[in-house]
């Protein structure tokens, strides 16, 4: 890292927590939680707001023409923009893709369908842009791995803990892949968004704020851009192939009930936060 891109890092981190303590105070953006305490929504504003800064000062220093950086600056500002609209306005009786497409049919657009709309429209110009002059199919796979990412930490992100823990697993795996190819400092732009993961964690597993749909759907989508960008086109669609089957899966059963009536799975449930 060169001393531009500490001082972006910096400053995006106090911008990103700083500004979100007003929008909330502000605005109100405060929900009970599963204990019923009422408690700040869409703390992943934070991420949103500074990483967006962060990817901008990366885009204008790596090249505005050749920057990796458009690709990230894009997932976080749109996959967190439609998480903050479902977290401020979104209706809590639908849940599932099922749900929000049925409402659609009926001519009901939910927040839900069009987190899914845009989101596949974000992950498919995301998709494409990373893997020029590829074929198409390269893309596709790519925007999948997008997509779905987004999807499983917004799946995960029901109690304190979860999200961010499957946000970790994910760092770590990239972390010592990138480890082996001795290529550590080609992971910056993930780095960045651990970093405001990190700070965040100790408010999410304590409940003392939520993420939301606005954190975990762009730090899913971040995540999901990495995985495109790093992992070989093999590994990407072992990988879609795995997140596909467990949102089929989540469609048809209640994650927290298997966590809760499966004992292992219920400690190390306990370990990642509050219950």
């Amino acid at each position: 890292m060169t001393w531009p891109e500490y001082l972006a890092l910096i400053l995006s981190l106090a911008f990103g927590f700083g500004s979100t303590a007003w929008f909330i105070q502000h605005f109100d953006l405060y929900r009970n939680n599963f204990q019923g305490k009422r408690i700040p929504v869409a703390a992943g504003l934070a991420f949103v707001l500074g990483g967006e800064f962060f990817y901008g000062a990366e885009w204008l220093i790596q090249g505005l023409h050749t920057s990796l950086a458009a690709v990230y600056f894009l997932v976080t500002l749109g996959f967190g923009g439609l998480g903050l609209l479902d977290d401020v306005t979104g209706d809590r009786s639908v849940g599932g893709f099922r749900g929000h497409f049925q409402k659609l049919r009926r001519g009901t657009l939910t927040t839900g369908a069009a987190k899914a709309l845009g989101g596949g429209v974000l992950s498919l110009t995301a998709g494409f842009l990373i893997t020029m002059p590829h074929p198409w199919g390269y893309g596709l796979v790519a925007a999948l791995l997008i997509a779905l990412s987004a999807n499983t930490l917004n799946l995960l992100d029901l109690r304190p803990g979860r999200c961010l823990f499957g946000f970790f697993v994910g760092v770590g795996v990239i972390f010592f892949l990138l480890l082996g190819q001795h290529s550590l400092l080609s992971g910056l732009m993930l780095w960045a968004a651990a970093a405001f993961a990190l700070i965040l964690l100790p408010l999410d597993s304590g409940g003392a704020a939520m993420l939301g749909d606005t954190g975990s759907n762009a730090l899913g989508a971040v995540l999901g851009v990495a995985g495109a960008i790093y992992f070989p086109l093999g590994w990407q669609m072992v990988l879609v192939a795995v997140l596909v089957l467990f949102q089929l899966w989540c469609e048809r059963y209640s994650l927290s009930r298997v966590i809760e009536n499966t004992p292992w799975l219920r400690f190390i449930d306990r370990k990642l936060g509050v219950r």
